[in-house]
């Protein structure tokens, strides 16, 4: 190798040596700029309403803060510690899952700060939601489901209305925000079905309901939407007369109150009731009664399996019900008749 060539790979090498030894720069970042970056972002991969709006009311707070501790403008000053103490004294005192989606929130926010070259560094790196102890999953047994379902007074229009929302929690495991936006549209008569938009995964589904609630479904077509074809499923009443409102749908909120005042007239408030109650009920009794995770996990929507498997998680009581139905040793006799 000549001096030349050594001379000119030397210079090679202490250029690339001089560039790596260059610190980054970085200009001041606004918080309202990143804000407006992160939801630009979102838009583009199709983020759900509902979730745009979670982080909005999150980094709505935060900013708060940020002003408090003038950082609004100076987003890259922002520490680690600072963040923590904002979460700590103002969320370490309400529930877990409260404290935790902030955490998650500013930890999401900053992580696309960094990715996508925003932020050199992420103050929000170590920041992690607390551990959430396990709760006994709440649903209505079969006695409960029984007495709700016989105590509308169908004589009422409205009574009739809100027998079919029970129906259709109970029978195709719907959340409220997609309830509320079920049309006739999209409803399909011949197969017993419902094409849903999964409002927190942005995607849509089928689901499907029994001859039961289709018989309610039937009457409450004719006697309350008058026989109509288009528009939303569940109409909105008169305050003052148990008449429905045309073209105007009910809303999450009068689900709540509608499934709020029910319990307190039926179990005497000793029985809360709410939309999601009637997934866990769907979910645990079809865990009980021999479905498997993965089947569930597409029945409710879900898009990832550690979600459907708190279901598994069952009491002993209804895990001796379950043994006693799929015990090899229960079960046998029959298995020996089957061979035979």
């Amino acid at each position: 190798m000549t001096e030349q060539t050594i001379t000119e790979l030397t210079n090679f090498f202490q250029k690339f040596a001089k560039e790596d030894a260059k610190q980054p720069m970085q200009s001041n970042l606004l918080f309202d700029d990143a804000v407006n970056y992160f939801f630009t972002n979102m838009t583009e991969r199709g983020l759900s309403p509902e979730t745009m709006k979670f982080y909005k009311a999150k980094l709505s707070s935060f900013r708060k803060f940020l002003v408090q501790i003038k950082k609004v403008h100076f987003l890259e000053n922002l520490t680690c510690e600072e963040i923590k103490y904002y979460i700590e004294s103002k969320y370490s005192k309400q529930k877990t899952n409260t404290f935790n989606c902030h955490a998650r929130a500013l930890r999401t926010f900053f992580n696309y700060l960094e990715r996508d070259g925003y932020l050199i560094a992420n103050p929000a790196r170590t920041i992690k939601p607390k551990k959430v102890k396990k709760e006994k999953i709440d649903y209505f047994t079969i006695d409960q489901v029984r007495k709700l379902i016989t105590s509308f007074d169908l004589r009422y229009k409205s009574e009739l209305r809100n027998l079919l929302i029970v129906m259709i929690l109970l029978d195709t495991r719907v959340r409220n925000s997609e309830l509320v936006r079920i049309k006739l549209e999209d409803i399909n008569k011949q197969e017993r079905s419902i094409y849903i938009y999964a409002t927190k995964t942005n995607t849509f589904r089928t689901v499907y309901y029994s001859k039961e609630t289709e018989k309610i479904l039937n009457v409450y077509k004719r006697e309350v939407l008058k026989g109509s074809e288009k528009g939303p499923l569940f109409l909105k009443f008169h305050s003052q007369f148990n008449e429905p409102i045309p073209q105007v749908g009910i809303t999450a909120e009068m689900v709540y109150r509608i499934l709020s005042r029910k319990a307190e007239k039926v179990f005497d408030k000793k029985v809360k009731m709410n939309p999601h109650k009637f997934r866990h009920t769907f979910a645990t009794h079809f865990v009980i009664n021999g479905g498997d995770a993965f089947s569930l996990r597409d029945l409710l929507g879900h898009t990832n399996i550690e979600t459907t498997k708190i279901y598994v998680d069952m009491s002993p009581k209804d895990l001796k019900t379950k043994h006693a139905k799929h015990s090899i040793i229960s079960n046998i006799e029959n298995n020996k008749q089957a061979e035979d």
